[in-house]
C-alpha cells in the first residue's frame, strides 16, 4: 500500500470511527455506491468489534507491519478487464476494514498510565514503608520514595530521591529495581543502603545478598557483595566498587555513631549527615587529627563538647553552622 493510498484509508477510518476533523473531511472520496458499500461494511465491523480491556496495550506499529506483509504476499488471481471494477471494490473494502481496526487501537485505546504512591520525609524525620511483597524500606530525612499503587511481585520497580535502607524479600526470583538520580540498582532478595541525594555521588552499601548497580543510561553494571560499596560520581558514567569505607553509613537508622581512629574531616562529614548541620574546619591541619569514640542516640552538643576536650578544639556556633579551630595535628 503506497503512502497516498494509506493516507486515504486512514481518513476513511477516522470518519467511520468518529475521529475525523474538518481538515480530514476535505480529503474524503465522493459518495459513490462502491464507497458507500465499503463504508457500510467497515461500519459493521467497527460496531461488532469488542473493545479490549482498559489495561490492554496494543502494539499498533507491529500490527500495521503485519498487515502490510499480508497484503504484499497475498496470492491474488489475475485481474482481467471484466473483473477490474470488482477487484478494486473488494480491495477497497479489505483496506478500509484493516485500517478501521488499526484506527480503533490507535485512537480509542491508550496505554494505561500506572498510578504511583509517593512518600516524603522532612528534615529530622524518618519513615518505614512495608510493601506488598514483604519488603521493607526505611526512608531517611529529606527523601522521596515512590512505588506503583498496584505494587505486585511481577512489577517490583520503585524510585528514590534521597536515602533509604532496603530489606528486599525474595519473590519467586522476580527482580526488585530502584531508579535513583540516574542510576539503577537491581536485586532479588537482599539488604543494602542506597544514598542518592541530588548534587552528591550515588552510593550503595551492601549488608546481605548481591546487588547489581549501574548508571541507567549505560546499564554497565557492577556486582556488589556484603562488605562492598558501589558509587557513581555526580557526573560520572561508570560505577566503581570498593570495601565499605565508612562504617557509619547506617547511623541514621541505627541511631549510633562509631569512630575508630577516624580523621576529623571524615568525622565532620558523618556529623553533618546525621545532624543535618554545617561544620567548617577553619585550620586545615585539624583535618589530620584522629579520634576513637562512640555514641548511642548521640546529642550534637555532647559530641562537640567531647571533641573539644579530647582534640583541644575551639568550637563556635552561628545558627545551625559550627566552626572548629585549634592548633591542629601533624
Amino acid at each position: 500500500m503506497d503512502d497516498n493510498q494509506s493516507t486515504f484509508w486512514e481518513k476513511v477510518a477516522k470518519k467511520v470511527s468518529g475521529n475525523a476533523s474538518e481538515k480530514d473531511k476535505i480529503g474524503m472520496p465522493p459518495q459513490s455506491p462502491e464507497f458507500n458499500e465499503a463504508k457500510r461494511q467497515a461500519q459493521q465491523i467497527w460496531n461488532n468489534t469488542a473493545l479490549p480491556t482498559p489495561d490492554y496495550e496494543p502494539d499498533v506499529e507491529r500490527g500495521w507491519q503485519r498487515l502490510q506483509l499480508r497484503v504484499q504476499t497475498r496470492q491474488l488471481p489475475p485481474v482481467t478487464a471484466s473483473k477490474k471494477e470488482n477487484f478494486i471494490f473488494r480491495w477497497a473494502v479489505a483496506a478500509t476494514i484493516s485500517v478501521v481496526l488499526v484506527a480503533l487501537a490507535y485512537f480509542l485505546i491508550k496505554p494505561a498510565s500506572p498510578e504511583w504512591t509517593e512518600i516524603r520525609t522532612a528534615a529530622h524525620q524518618t519513615k518505614t514503608i512495608r510493601l506488598a511483597d514483604g519488603s521493607t524500606v526505611a526512608l531517611n530525612q529529606n527523601s522521596t520514595f515512590s512505588y506503583p499503587t498496584n505494587f505486585q511481585k511481577e512489577n517490583r520497580t520503585v524510585r528514590l530521591s534521597g536515602e533509604a535502607f532496603f530489606n528486599v524479600a525474595k519473590a519467586e526470583g522476580k527482580r526488585f529495581t530502584i531508579f535513583a538520580e540516574g542510576t539503577k540498582t537491581e536485586v532479588i532478595g537482599t539488604a543494602f543502603n542506597l544514598r542518592a541525594y541530588s548534587q552528591e555521588p550515588v552510593k550503595v552499601q551492601v549488608v546481605e545478598g548481591k546487588v547489581a548497580f549501574a548508571r541507567t543510561a549505560t546499564d554497565d553494571a557492577i556486582f556488589l557483595v556484603p562488605g562492598q560499596e558501589g558509587f557513581i560520581a555526580e557526573k560520572g558514567v561508570t560505577a566503581h566498587k570498593q570495601v565499605i569505607q565508612n562504617t557509619n553509613f547506617e547511623s541514621w537508622k541505627t541511631k549510633s555513631l562509631t569512630f575508630n581512629n577516624t580523621q576529623l574531616d571524615q568525622l565532620v562529614t558523618d556529623l553533618e549527615n546525621y545532624f543535618n548541620v554545617s561544620i567548617t574546619i577553619q585550620n586545615e591541619s585539624l583535618r589530620y587529627c584522629r579520634f576513637t569514640t562512640s555514641f548511642q542516640n548521640p546529642d550534637l552538643k555532647e559530641v562537640l563538647d567531647i571533641l573539644a576536650v579530647t582534640g583541644n578544639l575551639t568550637i563556635t556556633q552561628k545558627g545551625t553552622s559550627y566552626y572548629l579551630d585549634g592548633p591542629g595535628c601533624k
